[in-house]
Order: structure tokens, then C-alpha cells, then sequence
């Protein structure tokens, strides 16, 4: 194996172990997500909450335009960070509504 090589595999390897932290991130968010339904749910208020939703979206593009210009780094657009949060918001309510109540 040549040195370039062992160096994509070594990029690789990081590659990974950050793809295993967002998985597991991502789990603990949806694990807080069911919280915050049973909490919703015992004050009586909707599980879909526009407002918030639209809240969680403007924090991710905040933070693309946060990292803009970082570098080296390629940049995180407020579009790719914006679709992110509402595929992520998308899933949520999904999974809250197959469930039905706690």
C-alpha cells in the first residue's frame, strides 16, 4: 500500500468515526424529541409546533453562515443546513405521529 494510500484510509477512518457520532447524535436528539411530546402532550399543546419548527430551521442556517469563510474548510450552505433541519424535523413528526400517544 502506497503513503497515499494509507493516507485516504486514514481520511477514511475519520470519515467514519464522525459519521458514528452523528448517528449517535442523532439518536439522542430523537430520544429528546419523545420527551418533549409526553412533555407537550401533559400540557395539553399540539405535538406540531410551526413556530419552533421554523426556529430550529433559522439556528441551522445561522450556523452555515456562522462557519462561512472558515479555512480551508468547503462551506456549509444556509440551503444544504436549511433542507438538513427539515428532513430532520420531517422524520420527527413522522415517527410522533405513528406513535400516537405516549
Amino acid at each position: 500500500m502506497t503513503a497515499e494510500e494509507k493516507n485516504l484510509d486514514a481520511i477514511r477512518k475519520r470519515i467514519d468515526e464522525i459519521d458514528d457520532t452523528i448517528a449517535d447524535l442523532l439518536i439522542r436528539r430523537m430520544q429528546y424529541a419523545k420527551q418533549a411530546k409526553k412533555a407537550k402532550m401533559q400540557m395539553n399543546k399540539p405535538v406540531v409546533d410551526r413556530q419552533r419548527e421554523e426556529e430550529v430551521i433559522d439556528k441551522w442556517r445561522e450556523r452555515a453562515r456562522k462557519n462561512r469563510g472558515s479555512e480551508g474548510l468547503l462551506e456549509l450552505s444556509e440551503e444544504m443546513m436549511q433542507k438538513m433541519a427539515a428532513l430532520l424535523i420531517e422524520y420527527t413528526v413522522e415517527k410522533e405521529q405513528e406513535e400516537g400517544t405516549p
